[in-house]
């Protein structure tokens, strides 16, 4: 089991994936609070970070960049969960979609069969057991 941080602004989205996550055998933890989220990274060791890029606090670009550029969390692997097709806006945030793009990005909506895939396959190349933590 992977310890999986979610952080999005709609907590009915926060509710799915948390209901996803946990039948796929992941421990889910998640907030809507960017502030909180990075207090979680810091504290906490977190497997997965998935997060949405539209945020009013921290936007998602800003927060990935803060991420690159912290070397105790940098090597966190991240998923963007997003209704903002980046084919369709490439000057948005380049760089998150040049390094997250097309293999660590889901377009919304998306199926959950899509979503345990893509965290399985995810926290497979990081070296981490998608069933025992």
């Amino acid at each position: 089991m992977a310890k999986i941080l979610s952080l999005h602004t709609e907590s009915e989205i926060l509710s799915l994936l948390h209901i996803i996550l946990k039948r796929a055998g992941h421990e889910h933890v998640f907030t809507t609070k960017s502030r909180t989220a990075l207090d979680i990274l810091y504290k906490e060791t977190i497997d997965l970070f998935i997060q949405n890029l539209m945020r009013p606090d921290i936007n998602g670009c800003e927060f990935y960049a803060m991420m690159q550029e912290d070397k105790r969390l940098r090597h966190i692997p991240v998923l963007i969960i997003s209704a903002i097709n980046p084919l369709t806006y490439p000057e948005l945030c380049f760089h998150v979609i040049r390094d997250l793009y097309p293999n660590r990005y889901l377009l919304m909506p998306f199926s959950p069969q899509q979503l345990v895939a893509t965290t399985s396959r995810i926290l497979s190349e990081a070296g981490l057991s998608t069933t025992a933590h």
